[in-house]
Formats: structure tokens, sequence, C-alpha cells
């Protein structure tokens, strides 16, 4: 049986980073934070945290962070079944989602249902195509991603997809596009990219231009909005999705440069295989809400 004090100051010491700020979280001293991940390694027989900076969860530990977190998402289900209602025991979804989404359609697909049932939204952002990760190693309940595969233990629901367009201002086009795109302007032109994570614009130019990394020019800007602003301000062009290019392109702002040339991102929702109405619930919201704000597969 495991002892889920212990379970709970190894969640803390991860989440924080360390055991000095576990132990203000938990309101002990740092040596008390530190016995108990000592009395939980010496009951596993493996070490459970590397005393790095800040502290890393190793394997072993991430197995058991992911039980931790699916006991809690079930006591705080009974809870709600037993009407018992404790407000030091608020209950806490956590979802793994990417920047463009979140940008977009993902706050007013939850808002209502997290606003009804009065639930509190931890949200990790991270590229579309690592999510999954987070889910895998017990930090998040859910998460939206492009690994159409259910892990282990998970269930993979279809949201839709998210269509990309290459866009830049008309000034930045007459500079750098004046009759149309070649392999010698689009090594001219600078890009704006989201991450080195992000490999979006890699894929893009290289399956349209067969184009190879490091062949262009490039700002990194990992933010949804401010990446989205630099385009706006004529920095240079990139891969905007659908929901934040059109109402641009409509008003003039932005054009788009290829417009045959488009790159669709399937989405998505991953959760874990539990009975629970969280991740019923949340599924039900995101489905209905994607249904209408991303594009669709064609019927077959």
């Amino acid at each position: 049986m495991f002892d889920y004090a212990q379970l709970h100051a190894l969640a803390i010491v991860i989440s924080e980073g360390g055991f000095e700020r576990a132990a203000k979280i938990l309101c002990v001293s740092q040596p008390a934070v530190s016995q108990r991940i000592k009395q939980l390694e010496e009951k596993i027989g493996q070490a459970l945290v590397i005393r790095s900076t800040p502290v890393e969860a190793t394997p072993i530990a991430k197995r058991l962070l992911r039980h931790y977190s699916q006991v809690q998402l079930l006591e705080s289900e009974l809870r709600i079944e037993m009407d018992v209602d404790d407000p030091n025991l608020p209950t806490i979804v956590k979802i793994a989602v990417n920047a463009d989404s979140l940008a977009t359609w993902f706050i007013p697909a939850l808002s209502e249902v997290f606003k009804r049932h009065q639930w509190l939204l931890e949200l990790i952002v991270d590229d579309e195509s690592y999510t999954h990760n987070l889910l895998k190693n017990g930090e998040v309940v859910g998460c939206v991603t492009t690994t159409q595969t259910a892990l282990a233990g998970c269930n993979s629901e279809y949201l839709g997809e998210m269509e990309y367009l290459c866009v830049a201002t008309p000034d930045f086009v007459k500079q750098y596009f004046p009759v149309n795109i070649t392999h010698s302007s689009l090594e001219k032109a600078p890009a704006v990219i989201f991450s080195t994570k992000d490999k979006l614009h890699e894929k893009y130019l290289f399956q349209y231009f067969k184009m190879k990394a490091g062949s262009w020019l490039e700002h990194k800007i990992p933010s949804s909005e401010s990446f989205l602003e630099a385009i706006i301000q004529g920095m240079g062009y990139g891969l905007v999705g659908h929901l934040q290019a059109k109402p641009l392109i409509d008003k003039g702002i932005l054009v788009e440069i290829t417009p045959n040339k488009r790159k669709r991102i399937p989405l998505y929702w991953q959760h874990w295989n539990l009975t629970a109405k969280q991740t019923t619930l949340i599924y039900r919201s995101l489905a209905m809400t994607a249904k209408h704000s991303l594009c669709h597969r064609s019927p077959s």
C-alpha cells in the first residue's frame, strides 16, 4: 500500500522544482519533505528524484505520479457523487494544450463547463506534437495532441483540423515576393516561427518547395499572440491558423501568399481511460466547439 502523503510530497516536489519550495507549499520543514521522499524511495527500492536544478522525476516516479493523479481524479469524482463539499479540496483539472488552440477556440470551449461545476483549470502549454508526453508522464489528465494512436490506458478522440495559411503584410509581399515565390526569395525573406520545437514551418517548406532546414532566415517568437503580432508588424511571413488568419485577411491587414498551398494539422483529445465525469464533460465541450471552429475531413 502506498502512503499518499508521501506521494503528495513527491508530486509537489516535482511540480515546484525543488524541496525548499515544496516545503513552503506543504507548510512543513524541508527536512520533513526530504524524509517523506526518502521513505517512499526506500519502499519502492529505487530513486524517485533526480537532484538537479530544477529537480526531475525518474521514470518510476513518473509512473507513481500518474497513478497519484488518477487517484485524485477519482476521489474528486467520489466527493461530488457523495455531495461532500470541501472548499479546501477543490477539483483541479490539469490539461496540456498547444498555443494556437489556446489562443483561439480552446477557452471558449471549456468556459461554461468549468463555471458550471466550479472546477479549477490548470493548463500546460506545449507544442501539439509534445503534449501527449505530459499525459504519458501523468502530469495532466488530458491533452490536445496531433498523436492519433492512444497511449496505453488512454482514449483518443478526433477533434478536427487546424488549417494553416502562409501570410504576410501587403508591404512585406511587395518587398520580398514582388512577382512570385521562389527558392531564392524564400531564402532571403525572414520567416516567423513559434519555437525550435515547432516543425510546422520546416515541414511546409519541404512539402511545397523541397527546402531543407537551415536554408532560410527566421525569427523565433514562442508566444502565439506575439508571433502573430510580429507578422502583422511586417517582421516576416509565417504560417497562421485559419481562425486567426482569415479575419485579418478579410480586413486587408494580411494577405495569403500561397493560397493553393495550405497545411492541415489534425488534432485529437487524449485522456485517461477512467470513468470520470470531468474527462467526459470536457470532451463533450471540446467536441462541440471543435465541430464549428475546426476544419474537418471530407467523407471518404
